[in-house]
């Protein structure tokens, strides 16, 4: 997804720079894209937390881990699960400075 919001914003700059006057409304869809990315990002935060807690409890009943291994692979779903959680931040962190830049955009000083 940031994949595609990346090419979009590309893509955005160039038309506003052939069509400066559609600039706001460029970027007011880019609020809603990034509106709707960061909604799935937040909606699908627990599902993934969920499922590296599923791992785990897989790797202990199937006997796969031991002791310290057992220990390395909760370490490591964890910081799995932390990196859904930081990209949902980051998400809701671009959102924002989008509208803020719309905001401003449209102040009449």
């Amino acid at each position: 997804s940031s994949t595609i919001m990346n090419f979009l914003v590309i893509g955005m700059a160039l038309l506003g720079a052939v069509m400066p006057k559609m600039g706001n409304t460029m970027l007011l869809i880019f609020i809603i894209l990034q509106g709707i990315l960061t909604l799935f990002s937040i909606i699908t935060l627990p599902v993934e937390v969920d499922a590296s807690k599923r791992a785990l409890m897989w790797l202990n009943s199937a006997g796969i881990t031991y002791g310290s291994e057992h220990e390395d692979a909760k370490d490591a779903l964890k910081w799995a699960a932390y990196t859904y959680f930081v990209s949902a931040l980051a998400s809701i962190t671009t959102l924002i400075y989008y509208i803020m830049r719309f905001v401003g955009n449209n102040r009449e000083d």
